[in-house]
């Protein structure tokens, strides 16, 4: 029985909240912006990767796993490529008896890491010993520590920065290939920076969540109208002041020990978590995953799931959509709030 500790004062989850000071005054360059073009999201990355992928190898197909955020598809969609779902298995790997990539097919296949846990090696050796004619992407959007190695072995890779780090905007991409450069930033971050700034400020005296949440939510319903802009100046200057060494320590530190309070729980990850990786989320399968989640949201802990599947019929997709829930080990948080976390999951699970 763990030691309960049922005092929390603040919100464990969400969007980041920006350290005003430090991004007025901090003087660093960590090199992240070195070597990519830069997007406005995640999803902009993939659709400038497709576009790409269009001209330059004439390719109208991309295969995509059936677990995925609806962005990945919404990118696919804007670009005017079809779209082919293939099946994974538990491990969420390619399930090979059933990839329906014909032999020499001249197609894009995109790879996901999924919670940045994953090695896609031999994914990549498997698509390309079908055929020499297809184009892979290395989808790293939960990965930023993957992103950042210097290995390509895919052809594309790009990732998002808004899930990772205190950013209100930015998808970054590496490739061999030369690839449209946009100036014009967007416009939503400012939704994003601005709620970011009044969550870091918020005391319940001062105003309701809602206010900020309001912000957040319009930013976000502008990132698909805006997939051709690109990544804002004030991202760009936020994101080489982060210590990313030091980030990745704590969520290290933090994944340890929600890892080690589930085995004691009796929870089961997702996918295995290496110990030289470093998580965005802990990704855990529960039986009865909505009421475990409701009981966390009570005590303000906001666990996400990926992912709502908002309209998609993935097979992969369907029965994540119903189990997963993502704990939270990001760099904002203690190990006193990894025990809370652990502690209220404990009486959740009741």
């Amino acid at each position: 029985m763990r030691n309960i500790c049922m005092q929390n004062n603040h919100i464990i989850g969400g969007e980041f909240d920006v350290d005003i000071q430090g991004f007025r005054h901090t003087k660093s360059n960590n090199g992240v912006l070195e070597g990519v073009y830069k997007y406005s999201s995640g999803r902009s990355a993939l659709y400038y990767i497709l576009l790409d992928v269009q001209k330059r190898y004439g390719i109208a197909t991309v295969y995509l796993p059936d677990y995925l955020c609806s962005s990945v598809v919404i990118a696919a969609h804007k670009s005017q490529m079809e779209v082919v779902f293939y099946n994974l298995n538990d491990r969420l790997e390619i399930d090979a008896e059933r990839f329906p990539m014909e032999s020499e097919a001249k197609v894009a296949v995109l790879l996901i890491n999924y919670f940045g846990l994953k090695n896609l090696e031999q994914q990549i050796a498997f698509v390309r010993s079908l055929s020499k004619n297809t184009i892979i992407i290395e989808d790293d959007v939960q990965a930023f520590y993957e992103f950042q190695k210097k290995e390509l072995m895919a052809d594309y890779k790009f990732t998002s920065l808004r899930k990772t780090f205190a950013c209100p905007d930015g998808g970054l991409v590496k490739t061999y290939n030369e690839l449209a450069i946009v100036a014009d930033g967007n416009k939503f971050h400012q939704y994003k920076f601005a709620g970011s700034i009044l969550k870091s400020l918020r005391k319940p005296e001062y105003y309701d969540d809602d206010v900020y949440l309001h912000l957040f939510e319009k930013g976000e319903s502008h990132i698909d109208d805006e997939i051709v802009m690109g990544m804002s100046q004030m991202s760009q200057e936020i994101i080489v002041k982060n210590n990313f060494e030091c980030i990745a320590y704590i969520r290290r530190r933090n994944a340890k020990q929600i890892l080690e309070g589930l085995k004691s729980l009796g929870v089961r990850t997702v996918v295995p978590v290496p110990e030289e990786k470093t998580p965005l989320f802990i990704p855990v399968w529960l039986d009865d995953r909505n009421k475990v989640r409701k009981q966390m949201f009570q005590q303000q802990i906001f666990c996400p799931v990926h992912w709502p599947l908002e309209g998609m019929n993935v097979q992969k997709g369907v029965e994540m959509a119903e189990h997963e829930m993502s704990i939270i080990i990001d760099q904002r948080y203690t190990n006193k709030d990894m025990d809370f976390i652990l502690n209220i999951l404990e009486i959740a699970l009741k």
